[in-house]
């Protein structure tokens, strides 16, 4: 995650450690002039792909505004991909605004050129926590077998098994499993979220209060809850527990127990978050309880 803006001294009220986090998670978004969201990110990639022959159609997605729906010609063949430009979206806040250009150009090549064909990529399959309103573009589909693999979790958010391709996130089919049930495919796609905690970074707002995320990967951040390994990172330095805001895709804000207010603030984030942010994910808040992800009792 980029380094964060300080300027928090325009917003006042009385809850001001929710308020200061409010502006926190408001300006971690402003790094790019071009692309102020995924939506508008994704509106320039539709706009660009349609100039090219190689792309037979493209669409965004009704729900997610992340995601497009592609098709390609590779060979003669049709190639159906499904693209989420979230990772490009954090790239390009990282990168000098004359670097934009190229490195939109390189996801196009790479893009246009992907190949669906070559089946389940077990090292790269993830278990990610996504809206449950994700699948509702999925459904009513003619294809069953093309309908995208999950598990419910808790709340407003589901498990959605995807692969973490290098430029873009696609979710796992049922006819790609291979005959793997799906206590398999959970443990293939924790043990490589587990391969990421050395890319885990965390941003400290203040005592209690941090954001976690996968740097350079940002878009699997919340995958992070489901790992054993993410809750053990926690436990020393929150040994009274905590409580999980996303209400972003791309971090994990962590309140700890012992912070007066705790969940009231998180309320607040949330609120406001979903009043004016874009690259929504999910509007409760978790705790942990018996090793899975739940929602909290309301306080």
């Amino acid at each position: 995650m980029p380094r964060l803006p300080l300027d928090l001294k325009r917003i006042v009220g009385a809850i001001v450690t929710s308020i200061l986090l409010l502006a926190f998670v408001a300006t971690a978004h402003s790094g790019t002039p071009l692309f102020k969201d995924a939506d508008a990110l994704r509106t320039e990639v539709i706009s660009r792909l349609k100039t090219d022959s190689r792309v037979k159609a493209v669409a965004p997605d009704p729900i997610d505004p992340a995601r497009l729906h592609v098709t390609t010609v590779l060979s003669g063949k049709d190639q159906n991909l499904e693209v989420d430009v979230t990772n490009l979206l954090g790239r390009l806040r990282e990168l000098p605004s004359e670097d934009i250009e190229s490195e939109i150009q390189r996801f196009l090549n790479v893009l246009v050129f992907a190949d669906t064909n070559t089946g389940f990529d077990a090292d790269h399959v993830i278990a990610n926590i996504r809206p449950r309103e994700h699948l509702d573009a999925f459904k009513g589909g003619a294809v069953p077998e093309k309908d995208p693999v999950y598990e419910d979790l808790a709340g407003d958010v589901v498990v959605l098994y995807q692969i973490d391709d290098e430029d873009s996130l696609r979710s796992v089919p049922k006819s790609d499993v291979g005959g793997r049930s799906l206590a398999q495919l959970r443990q293939l796609a924790l043990a490589n979220i587990d391969r990421q905690m050395s890319k885990v970074k965390q941003e400290r707002i203040r005592e209690g209060i941090s954001i976690f995320s996968v740097e350079g990967d940002e878009a699997i951040s919340p995958a992070l809850l489901l790992t054993d390994k993410f809750w053990a990172l926690l436990e020393p330095q929150f040994p009274e527990g905590v409580v999980i805001a996303i209400p972003q895709r791309d971090a994990i804000i962590v309140f700890d127990k012992r912070l007066p207010r705790a969940v009231q603030i998180a309320h607040v984030l949330i609120a406001n978050v979903f009043r004016s942010e874009p690259d929504l994910l999910s509007e409760c808040i978790f705790e942990r309880r018996n090793g899975t992800l739940q929602i909290v009792a309301e306080q």
